[in-house]
């Protein structure tokens, strides 16, 4: 099984068109699939979300960042349906009157914002928890129960178990100092197989974008320079290969043209980086 992780898309075109042209059994995206900065605001971001999930062929699962805005009974003000266009305002109003706009993206294959559920694919199964940026309904004690039943399901099923969660646990090479320390916690009570996570552009660059902490390996594909990004056509991105064992991140360099390639082997007991051949 393939599970091709990515985050921090920011609603570049470009990245999108790529994912559609990739061939992972799974595909996750770690949050901040729009940009809170767009000059048009959120809710057309939220619209061309909607039809590119619609059209989307492989097997994906999404969780919120901050940039999402996936709060509870609407992340958009009402009067913002009025600028979308005929054709796109049947979808606006269903995200606009929904719970959390991200539930409207759902449909078999596609698993979205705060859900732990068991996900099939031709080559296997896994455990996906979508940890909400925002615990809106319920609170921590909803978040609590989103781990408590990602752990049942991977007992019962005896699958890997991936928690999708936006900002990486603190203290590790792939969060730094500015991570989000109970998240830590959470990995250390429950210990998953793998974490994705984003938000933190920079880390993975200066310190790694992989790292383990007892069981659970923990990932962050980065983010590259205002510079970078526009000029890469891909996302920064790492391909998780179960059958292999390896996780490869591929990246746009902060400085300069080069490419980066590097590797981990999951059957390590601590994070040794290679150049990837």
């Amino acid at each position: 099984m393939r599970i091709l992780l990515l985050a921090d898309l920011h609603f570049r075109g470009t990245w999108f068109s790529w994912l559609d042209r990739q061939s992972a059994d799974l595909s996750v995206i770690a949050g901040d699939l729009l940009d809170g900065f767009h000059v048009e605001g959120l809710l057309p971001q939220m619209i061309s979300i909607k039809r590119w999930c619609d059209h989307f062929t492989g097997r994906l699962a999404l969780s919120s960042g901050n940039h999402d805005g996936n709060l509870e009974n609407g992340a958009m003000a009402a009067e913002l349906w009025e600028i979308a266009n005929s054709e796109s305002r049947r979808s606006a109003h269903a995200m606009l009157q929904a719970e959390n706009w991200m539930d409207e993206l759902e449909r078999p294959g596609i698993v979205t914002d705060r859900r732990s559920v068991l996900i099939g694919t031709p080559a296997g199964s896994a455990v996906v928890t979508t940890i909400p940026f925002f615990p809106a309904s319920g609170g921590y004690q909803f978040i609590d129960e989103l781990w408590e039943t990602g752990a049942a399901l991977r007992l019962a099923n005896r699958v890997p178990w991936i928690v999708l969660h936006h900002e990486p646990p603190a203290d590790t090479l792939v969060g730094g100092s500015s991570g989000d320390p109970s998240l830590l916690y959470k990995i250390r009570d429950f210990q998953p197989d793998f974490v994705a996570s984003g938000h933190i552009h920079g880390q993975p660059y200066k310190g790694s974008f992989a790292d383990k902490i007892g069981a659970t390996w923990c990932f962050n594909p980065g983010h590259p320079s205002i510079e970078q990004a526009t000029r890469a056509e891909a996302p920064n991105h790492i391909m998780l290969d179960l059958a292999a064992r390896t996780a490869t991140w591929h990246a746009a360099a902060h400085v300069g043209r080069e490419s980066i390639l590097k590797r981990v082997a999951l059957d390590g007991s601590s994070p040794k980086e290679t150049t990837a051949m």
